[in-house]
């Protein structure tokens, strides 16, 4: 199938000059030369944006790091910006050969591209959403005074319940995340403050990798991952689906429809439409008690449940898209998972910790290869701000008994403090019979590792 006249042509005069391929003054036959195209060789070219001129379809086209305007066959393949097609030098003209599918990443990147400016902060977003057990919902416009607040119908207070029974509480010491001995333990149905929320009983501070494992499995990350395996196995315990029953109880409450629930605009954290793919990201701004007390009406929790999914989402999606990214690039097998884990904070506050966990199998490529092969490595970073110690991030990698720790710390006396435990630390490693090679704290924050948006194409940094 060939192009119209087969030759490239020079743009027509437009008020658009960035759409104007370099070189537009030039012949067709010197912007077919400047490809350095032998004659039946072909070449992948992306679609950067389509065009119509007196009735003509045209393209422009990103051809070996040039730009070149072609016209389209009127029976051709449908294309849209950002497709990617194969194109063959014959003579003085190009032949569109195909169009070839989308990649994996090229998906995955249009995926993130709907999401990313719409994310609410999960710790924002459900410090408000739990606020309702204790100062209810607002009312209707036409039932009450402005500023006055409607008890919760039940159904919707038992989703919030359950919602807030995923999150392990806080001991008021330390600012730490820890355990309730049972998961899922019933919570006050009145009552105000951490009561309301779930934090009335004392908690155990049962840090444990059992605890951390079912912390990681509830965050929503996993969702679909559970679904895939059988319902029984994602059960009322994830995040996500959680949220996803609190919307559906709303719509119900309303007498909408679940298909309307994207009517509702997603409530977007500024700090994540700046930096919407950096990890660590950048802090939230604390809720203050007067807008976490000011209640919400039923469409605005919508609103935010529709970010915090979106945030779920986005987490979900960057994970994949590192992980097809280490694998085509390193030829080596290996994943990556990215999440947010929410706490509740003492006074009904959530906060969350961002976690990183690469694992990169062992080389299948043989003794030639320049790793070692036969040894998987795994490296954990996680960022948390506490209440006393500001923010820490953690950076653990090990291989095979081989590890290593950086711990940054913001404040001057948290990054002290943890100088002042590294020997401790070293000894409790060297007892689970670790080789220690690296430990030390530094002031600070770690090198951020973001993913970048160039081109309409994801480049990783990472």
């Amino acid at each position: 199938m060939k192009l119209p006249h087969g030759n490239p042509i020079p743009p027509q005069p437009s008020n658009r000059p960035a759409t104007a391929p370099a070189g537009a003054r030039q012949d067709p036959v010197q912007q077919l030369r400047q490809l350095q195209l032998e004659n039946r060789q072909a070449v992948v070219a992306r679609v950067a944006e389509l065009l119509t001129q007196r009735g003509s379809q045209q393209a422009v086209l990103d051809v070996r790091g040039q730009r070149v305007t072609v016209e389209l066959p009127v029976n051709g393949p449908e294309l849209k910006a950002g497709d990617l097609i194969r194109l063959m030098r014959e003579g003085q003209s190009l032949t569109l050969l195909d169009k070839l599918p989308a990649t994996a990443e090229t998906r995955l990147g249009q995926a993130l591209l709907r999401h990313l400016p719409w994310q609410q902060n999960l710790d924002s977003g459900l410090t408000r959403l739990l606020a309702a057990l204790s100062g209810g919902m607002k009312g209707a416009p036409a039932t009450g005074l402005p500023g006055t607040s409607e008890s919760l119908p039940a159904p919707v207070r038992e989703a919030l319940q359950a919602i807030a029974r995923l999150m392990p509480g806080a001991s008021t010491d330390h600012g730490l995340p820890s355990f309730r001995p049972v998961a899922g333990q019933p919570l006050t149905s009145s009552g105000s403050g951490a009561a309301a929320t779930g934090q009335g009983a004392p908690l155990n501070s049962a840090l444990d990798a059992t605890a951390v494992k079912q912390w990681l499995a509830s965050s929503g990350v996993l969702a679909e991952a559970g679904l895939a395996r059988g319902m029984d196995q994602v059960g009322p315990t994830d995040l996500k689906l959680a949220l996803g029953r609190l919307a559906l109880t709303l719509l119900q409450h309303q007498n909408l429809g679940s298909d309307q629930f994207t009517r509702f605009t997603p409530m977007p954290s500024q700090e994540l439409i700046t930096a919407p793919l950096q990890f660590p990201s950048p802090s939230t701004p604390p809720v203050t008690m007067a807008e976490a007390r000011e209640p919400v009406s039923p469409g605005q929790m919508l609103r935010l449940l529709a970010g915090m999914l979106n945030r779920i989402t986005v987490n979900q999606l960057h994970s994949q898209l590192l992980t097809t990214r280490a694998g085509g690039d390193a030829g080596t097998p290996a994943s990556t998972l990215i999440t947010d884990l929410p706490w509740m904070a003492p006074g009904g506050e959530v906060k969350t910790a961002q976690l990183r966990i690469d694992h990169e199998k062992p080389d299948q490529q043989g003794p030639s290869s320049p790793r070692k092969t036969g040894v998987a490595e795994w490296r954990l970073s996680l960022a948390m701000d506490l209440d006393e110690a500001g923010r820490v991030f953690f950076d653990v990698a090990l291989r095979q008994s081989a590890v290593s720790a950086r711990v940054w710390a913001e404040q001057q006396d948290t990054a002290r403090l943890v100088t002042r435990q590294l020997g401790d630390l070293r000894t409790r490693l060297t007892e689970l019979g670790l080789e220690v090679s690296e430990l030390e704290c530094r002031r600070g924050q770690p090198p951020v590792t973001p993913t970048r948006l160039e081109h309409r194409l994801l480049d990783t940094r990472a």
